[in-house]
């Protein structure tokens, strides 16, 4: 007898699911039920409505590497679905992804519209059944059967995946079935500093800054950083903020941000300062240029100190050479708040991966019941992996559903 599945979540997660059983298992009745009226939000607005699909790193334990939560999860999983799967996957359905100089990969439409497509026009050939405006209330287990409530409307299945995302009406149904999960904190955003003293300087970036919290020393982050209107942002700002999701929610999201502009060694640094007052002892500080930094940044940080524009190297002293090092290893700014970086909507929080056998995505202590995507305690940093995380699960699902119906 034909078993009945129901993929509750009409996102990228549960549409790669339901696509790939289909694929696997074409005599099983397969519905979506989506709460909204949308099919595929985040797949149309990531990447800038360009669709990051995943990335061009394959190798399953580097993959996992770039997951704050679930790295130590998902490198069997990565095993048998990583991003070259995907890339194969998306070409045997007749979409051609690029890779970019930083790793990304995009189909080459550079058009979200391109994965809707593919996923919808799938979706109809293998007789998949979508629902709208479906919101799932409440989920029990009787005899052998699911029983799914949407508000008014009653259903019922011998399997349920869910693959809604978090919220609070997902978080009651999880708690009601005793399924454990972390309450969801934002990841992936960049800090705003309300009225910063580096305002005028927006726009400017720094390739290769070392950014750390104060409050929260154990982590630095290496990379681009940006001065923006609102505070500071770029992937260094980002990857602290994925690593440090947690943390972060826990100061509420006021901290001070420690910024080393250019990877400076402050041993190397102090050397190079002193030389300069014992080589060129009448030049003018202000014209130094060996900060490797953008004129107007590094002319911002040397009137921070309230030097004069005259003051040469032999009148600056200890004092000055200590405050130009703290200012260029050690710059300090006080963050109250956070913005989401460009449409990259990423949440930690979900139910605990130790509560889900990972070779098959079951939930433990429960007979026929799945979950996949951002329901899970996975997330990750910018790039693609958020995505890889979800095609990987599905298909591990797809697999085991496969062998097992």
């Amino acid at each position: 007898m034909a078993k009945s599945i129901a993929i509750i979540g009409g996102g990228a997660a549960g549409f790669f699911t339901a696509i790939n059983i289909a694929m696997k298992n074409s005599n099983y009745p397969i519905t979506v039920f989506e709460a909204s009226n949308k099919l595929l939000s985040k797949v149309l607005i990531s990447g800038g409505g360009r669709c990051n699909v995943t990335n061009t790193i394959s190798d399953p334990k580097l993959l996992a590497n770039h997951y704050p939560r679930g790295f130590d999860y998902l490198e069997p999983v990565f095993n048998q679905f990583t991003t070259t799967d995907t890339q194969n996957w998306f070409e045997n359905q007749g979409v051609l992804l690029k890779a970019e100089s930083d790793g990304r990969m995009f189909p080459i439409s550079d058009s979200s519209q391109t994965i809707y497509n593919c996923f919808l026009q799938n979706a109809k050939k293998l007789g998949i059944d979508i629902k709208l405006k479906y919101r799932l209330t409440d989920l029990f287990f009787d005899q052998d059967k699911w029983y799914l409530d949407f508000k008014s409307k009653k259903e019922k299945f011998d399997i349920v995946i869910l693959a809604t995302g978090i919220n609070t009406g997902v978080l009651n149904i999880l708690k009601n079935l005793d399924i454990p999960a972390a309450a969801p904190v934002p990841s992936l955003f960049t800090f705003n500093s309300k009225n910063h003293e580096q305002k005028p300087l927006s726009g400017i970036s720094v390739s290769n800054a070392l950014v750390s919290i104060n409050q929260i020393p154990e982590r630095i982050e290496k990379g681009p950083l940006l001065i923006t209107h609102w505070g500071y942002s770029g992937p260094s700002v980002l990857k602290l903020s994925s690593w440090l999701a947690i943390e972060i929610a826990a100061c509420n999201y006021e901290f001070t941000l420690s910024i080393n502009w250019n990877n400076y060694n402050y041993e190397s640094l102090s050397n190079q300062l002193l030389s300069c007052v014992a080589n060129n002892p009448k030049q003018k500080v202000k014209n130094w240029d060996g900060h490797n930094l953008p004129k107007r940044l590094w002319l911002d940080l040397f009137e921070s100190l309230g030097f004069k524009a005259y003051v040469n190297w032999s009148e600056i002293g200890k004092k000055g050479i200590k405050k130009l090092l703290s200012v260029l290893t050690k710059y300090e700014v006080n963050i109250s708040g956070k913005s989401t970086y460009k449409e990259e909507f990423v949440s930690a929080g979900g139910i605990e991966l130790n509560s889900v056998n990972m070779d098959s995505f079951r939930i433990k202590n429960h007979q026929n019941l799945y979950a996949v995507g951002e329901l899970l305690n996975i997330d990750a940093l910018t790039g693609g992996f958020n995505f890889q995380a979800a095609w990987s699960g599905s298909y591990v699902i797809s697999e085991h559903l496969s062998n097992k119906i």
